[in-house]
């Protein structure tokens, strides 16, 4: 594939899968032995992943600011809304920041950077990176030093 046809692949991830919070169907953009963070999790294990992230954020969206690619990666630039109204449905979701929290009902804007690797027109491996500590400040479970 070429670096336009895998950047269209990922950017139909976010719209066609991720932003309809269709979990079924941003899986399916994955191969059957897809890794997430270094691990093997394949196209099931990517889905529930996805529905433990709607089950966090039932309004969750991404807003794709900008996306880059050479040879079979891409990475993007996102920011991530949602109001946090629910458990994970996997304890390791977000880091496990959240297992055993209770919604706290806020609205949070996180950045995140997303790394794919692209095989045979589907998506072989990812990884991301989010500004956790900005996530946790704005779910009011931490404080910044003198706030009371």
């Amino acid at each position: 594939m070429s670096v336009d046809s895998n950047t269209a692949l990922v950017r139909r991830l976010y719209e066609e899968g991720l932003n309809r919070r269709d979990a079924a169907a941003a899986a399916a953009f994955y191969a059957h032995d897809a890794k997430n963070h270094g691990r093997t999790v394949g196209r099931t294990g990517m889905q529930r992943v996805f529905e433990s992230l709607f089950s966090v954020f039932p309004d969750f969206h991404y807003r794709l600011e900008d996306a880059t690619a050479e040879g079979d990666r891409v990475v993007c630039k996102v920011t991530m809304t949602g109001t946090h109204l629910g458990p994970p449905t996997l304890p390791e979701v977000f880091g496990g920041m959240l297992k055993g929290i209770l919604p706290t009902r806020k609205r949070v804007q996180v950045l995140n950077f997303h790394s794919f690797r692209i095989r045979d027109e589907q998506i072989s491996e990812h990884a991301a990176v989010r500004d956790d500590l900005g996530m946790l400040l704005q779910l009011g479970l931490l404080k910044r030093p003198g706030e009371e």
